[in-house]
């Protein structure tokens, strides 16, 4: 009982501390509410004070401003107008200098453009002269040259004429000599068969016509072609053809007119292939050509004579 007793009293005694605090506390707020109310009054007057002062500054000073700019927007009007003279009384006399300067530099022109029609006149005569001179003095040396060209081709002429002759003495050896051994050819052709014939029939004398050689004859021609001469050669195309004894003109004719068709010239086994002519018959035909001066041979190659320099 005791300790519950001394509780209470410790607690009434810790509620009455409590009552007089807050009692002080409220008039402590009050009276800061107070003297705050009095600042806010002070402050209201205060401002009040400086925003009538500001506003009548502020008035004073756009008054004084706007005088200002008046002020200044007559300086700048009278500057403008002074400017304004200035400039046109600057344009006039620059005008002026320019159209002296425009006449001055017309003249000068004029002056210049005479000059140089004269200087271009001279030059231009000057110049013809020149290139008659060039003219006469090309024409001569293209006339030397056509000269040296000239002879040149005549002395090719002569040169190419001779050769043309020692080939056709070449050509014509090369013929005899193919006859020659067409001739050895046909004897001993002609002694292989009466000896062949001898052998198998006997006496020839009461035989009937001697019949066509076999075909084993033809191992002779095989041998013959294997020996890859011309003599052979003209030989087996003699032999498909022996009665041509010469080209016929019609020949000639084809031969000659291939040959013009050709800038370049034919071979022999060209133009037999061409013409569809056998070796005998086109070797005759150039032949008879080349005695006629109408083509000419070089490097294997036939072609059309062409007229020598006059």
């Amino acid at each position: 009982m005791a300790l519950r007793d001394q509780w209470q009293a410790e607690r009434q005694q810790r509620q009455a501390v409590v009552a007089e605090r807050q009692a002080a506390v409220a008039t402590q707020l009050a009276a800061l509410q107070e003297a705050r109310q009095q600042q806010a009054v002070t402050l209201h007057q205060h401002l009040a004070e400086v925003y009538q002062a500001l506003q009548a500054e502020t008035q004073l000073f756009l008054t004084q401003a706007q005088q200002q700019h008046q002020a200044r927007a007559r300086q700048t009007r009278a500057d403008l107008t002074q400017f304004h003279e200035e400039l046109q009384a600057t344009v006039a006399q620059v005008r002026s200098r320019l159209q002296e300067e425009l006449a001055d530099l017309q003249a000068e022109t004029v002056d210049k453009l005479v000059t140089y029609q004269r200087d271009r006149t001279a030059m231009g005569q000057a110049q013809a002269a020149r290139l008659q001179t060039y003219v006469a003095d090309l024409e001569a040396e293209v006339a030397t040259y056509l000269e040296t060209i000239a002879a040149e081709r005549q002395a090719t002429a002569v040169a190419e004429q001779a050769q043309r002759h020692r080939d056709r003495a070449a050509l014509t050896a090369d013929v005899e000599a193919m006859f020659a051994d067409l001739a050895l050819f046909r004897h001993q052709l002609t002694s292989f068969r009466s000896q062949l014939q001898q052998y198998v029939w006997g006496d020839t004398t009461t035989a009937a016509p001697p019949p066509r050689p076999p075909k084993a004859l033809a191992a002779p021609k095989a041998t013959a072609k294997a020996a890859s001469t011309p003599q052979s050669t003209a030989s087996e195309a003699t032999q498909a053809a022996p009665k041509a004894a010469a080209a016929p003109p019609d020949i000639e004719t084809a031969v000659f007119d291939y040959l013009q068709s050709q800038e370049a010239g034919a071979r022999l086994t060209e133009i037999e292939s061409s013409l569809g002519i056998n070796r005998f018959q086109a070797v005759d035909a150039l032949r008879s050509l080349i005695q006629q001066d109408l083509i000419v041979q070089k490097d294997r190659t036939y072609s059309v004579q062409e007229e020598a320099p006059q």
